[in-house]
């Protein structure tokens, strides 16, 4: 939830707890940290941004809300933007795996087969992607 708050100022060693609760999670699958704190250049409004990858979940609503609670609190912070990758559009997943970094990786060859499926699907699709805004937008290559 984007309150426009400053993150805690040990928010670095807070996200090894925030690993540990999702290595412990036996839903996730794999997760990543993307965004400005995985590329090492927070900003004073920063959020904390997590992809995670689930096992098949019943009720998929309730189990993100009840996961971002718990990561509040091991993050102390509410400033999260919390994807779930079995369900995001691949113009958001593919751009998650291009600047992520890997929290926790339960299945690799999954995680890998994952990546590489998505890359591949994205690419495609922002090739149109770039086409359309260049026709509707005058812009792009």
């Amino acid at each position: 939830m984007i309150k426009f708050e400053r993150l805690p100022a040990d928010i670095r060693s807070r996200l090894s707890g925030a690993r540990d609760l999702l290595a412990r999670d036996e839903n996730v699958i794999f997760a990543y940290l993307f965004g400005s704190l995985a590329a090492g250049e927070p900003r004073p409004l920063s959020d904390v941004d997590i992809a995670v990858y689930l096992r098949e979940t019943r009720n998929l609503a309730a189990y993100k809300l009840d996961l971002f609670e718990r990561l509040s609190d091991a993050l102390g912070t509410s400033e999260i933007d919390l994807v779930v990758l079995n369900t995001a559009p691949v113009s958001v997943s593919g751009r998650i795996l291009q600047h992520k970094r890997v929290l926790v990786d339960k299945e690799p060859f999954r995680r890998q087969a994952y990546e590489s499926e998505t890359l591949r699907a994205f690419f495609d699709f922002r090739t149109k992607e770039e086409a359309l805004f260049a026709r509707r937008y005058g812009i792009g290559r």
